[in-house]
């Protein structure tokens, strides 16, 4: 089959949240408006790795990897024989037609897999269990990148969260290196992201 172990995915997504601390690590030394774009970037970029890092360990178990612990995926089908042949059973298996693949929400990660892992398997269940800060994450990130009606008021919802209050005032980058949270929210955002990936690849 060929295919490795969640390890790969897993560990290539600690290098990527270690090139990100780094940058974290050293926006005190550039002026605070550049650090709040910095930080807005870094968001962007880790939210989007952490989509991508499930998708790879997904698709392995729908191969047949193990998880880094070296358990079995419990897989409601054969396994798939290549990545793409993986891919083809998320978007296509028992569908009407092939649907997108999504990993952004743990809501659309359960209906991405709902035919191929089983809902008791450790990936959906590591996936669930940090619902709540994926779905915060997405709603900084989308705000971000978006400037919709929808992407601010997901976003509205993060700031009541941690201030108890609506603050319109406050952009993402204040958000995110405010330092009336400590660590800051884009330092447990990486360290959430890290547990999340460890969870769901077995580590």
């Amino acid at each position: 089959m060929g295919v490795s172990r969640t390890s790969v995915p897993y560990l290539e997504f600690l290098d990527c949240c270690a090139r990100h601390s780094r940058i974290v690590e050293g926006l005190s030394a550039i002026d605070i408006k550049l650090q709040r774009l910095v930080a807005e970037l870094v968001m962007m970029r880790l939210f989007d790795e952490l989509q991508e890092g499930l998708s790879g360990i997904a698709t392995r178990l729908a191969c047949g990897a193990s998880y880094v612990d070296g358990t079995a995926p419990l897989l409601l089908v054969p396994a798939a024989r290549s990545t793409t042949g993986a891919r083809t059973l998320f978007s296509e298996l028992n569908r009407t037609k092939p649907v997108q693949l999504r990993w952004s929400k743990v809501s659309f990660i359960n209906e991405t897999t709902r035919y191929v892992l089983d809902e008791a398997d450790t990936f959906r269940r590591g996936c669930g269990a940090h619902a709540l800060v994926v779905s915060e994450m997405q709603a900084v990130r989308n705000r971000i990148a978006h400037a919709n009606r929808a992407s601010r008021k997901a976003f509205r919802v993060v700031v009541r969260r941690h201030y108890g209050a609506d603050l319109n005032h406050v952009s993402p980058g204040m958000l995110l290196l405010s330092p009336r949270f400590t660590p800051t929210l884009l330092e447990r955002y990486l360290t959430s992201c890290r547990v999340i990936v460890r969870d769901c690849s077995g580590g």
